[in-house]
């Protein structure tokens, strides 16, 4: 009985230290001080809306290529070593940036960095998550578990926005050197992780096998694409979020505050996704809130104002739930072992829709204006809408 109860103990403290360094690995990734201020830096530098809007576009195709190579490397490889790689990787973007000066293809060099790190993260950490929790028989806390990573992740980037816009205030070029520190210390968090053999796995299975298993899994488990595909749709936030800066350019929103609205942001994103468990048996979000969002992005679009940037940021809040809901739908509903490969297409569709929605959304500001870019994104959530009500039984019936 007491050595049941020692071996209890000895686990618990197994998953305790796993989850303290996931989520310090996972939430010091995006502890960026220059997440505050990255784009308007790029305007202030000399580059135009549509010039920031392909190197966006370059960023989003860069991700693609490196998404689904990544994705099977996870699944063939150590999961820990390509958490601690990354980082390493991502913060030569920054140290890059620090020394452009304004040249748009160093910027652009900065963003393959940034690609190639967050194609190793993308697929990796949920997948990593999904298969320790197995192992600790905690499947059932994957939901909970997620939001909570995606929760500190958004405090993360709620202290490093307003951090580093205050920095920026004062120097730009500090605000760049200094994002390369948390990125440092997310390597090292991750190299304290203790990763078991993978589950499920019971024969060695080549890099090039893991591609074959997802594409196939995809393409008999209908299931699966249209859970991508809201996944991709809600996604168009993502896409309109690198617009945001400029949009408080446009209100009038002194650059000091850029941190403290990206604080607020943060902070609203993190409540959404601590409980978002709670919503997985509500159905009507998944058309209720892109609805909802319609109606923000419109008046934001119509008003552009520092009173309406309050509305933008609401737009966030209640959708952000979703994207931890559609995420443990697709986990849940991937039966194969290549689940990083398979997680990764959802990240390559992502990106695919990236890649199209930088320049498109440009294109709408040089052609039109900048606001013109929220009014389309509100006529895109009324199309979802309408899309999700009519699929509306296959997320009611599949459930989490």
């Amino acid at each position: 009985m007491q050595s049941k109860y020692i071996l209890f103990i000895v686990e618990l403290q197994k998953y305790k230290s796993f989850l303290r360094n996931y989520y310090l690995s996972s939430s010091l990734y995006d502890f960026v001080f220059a997440y505050a201020i990255y784009n308007v830096l790029f305007n202030i530098r000399g580059l135009s809306v549509f010039q920031i809007s392909l190197l966006l576009s370059w960023w989003a195709l860069t991700s693609v290529i490196f998404e689904i190579p990544s994705g099977a490397l996870a699944d063939h490889w150590s999961r820990k070593k390509l958490l601690v790689i990354a980082p390493v990787i991502k913060s030569l973007c920054f140290v890059i940036w620090f020394l452009a000066n304004g040249n748009f293809y160093l910027y652009a060099l900065g963003f393959l960095f940034w690609s190639i790190g967050s194609s190793l993260v993308s697929g990796t950490t949920e997948a990593l998550l999904y298969d320790e929790l197995t192992v600790f028989d905690k499947k059932d806390e994957y939901e909970k578990v997620l939001g909570k990573k995606n929760f500190y992740f958004h405090i993360a980037l709620a202290i490093s926005t307003i951090t580093g816009g205050f920095i920026a205030y004062y120097n730009l070029d500090w605000v760049l050197i200094l994002s390369v520190i948390p990125l440092l210390l997310s390597a090292f968090f991750a190299l304290l992780i203790k990763e078991t053999p993978k589950v499920q796995s019971t024969e060695e299975v080549h890099y090039l096998d893991h591609i074959k298993s997802a594409y196939k899994e995809v393409k008999q488990n209908k299931i699966l694409l249209y859970f991508f595909a809201f996944a991709v749709g809600i996604d168009i936030f993502g896409g309109l979020e690198e617009f945001d800066q400029l949009y408080y350019q446009l209100a009038g929103l002194p650059l000091f505050a850029f941190g403290i609205i990206g604080f607020v942001w943060s902070m609203l994103n993190s409540l959404g996704s601590y409980f978002a468990h709670k919503l997985k048996n509500v159905h009507w979000i998944y058309y209720g809130l892109p609805f909802f969002g319609f109606i923000l992005l419109l008046l934001v679009g119509f008003f552009p104002s520092i009173p309406m940037i309050s509305l933008l940021l609401l737009s966030y809040f209640i959708t952000s739930p979703l994207i931890v809901l559609m995420d443990s739908k697709i986990q849940h509903n991937i039966k194969s072992i290549s689940r990083a490969t398979v997680t990764s297409v959802s990240r390559l569709l992502i990106n695919l829709s990236g890649v199209i929605m930088a320049p498109l959304f440009g294109l709408i500001a040089k052609v039109w204006n900048l606001q013109a870019i929220y009014i389309a994104t509100a006529v895109f959530l009324l199309l979802f809408t309408i899309w999700t009500l009519i699929r509306r039984r296959v997320f009611n019936e599949n459930k989490i």
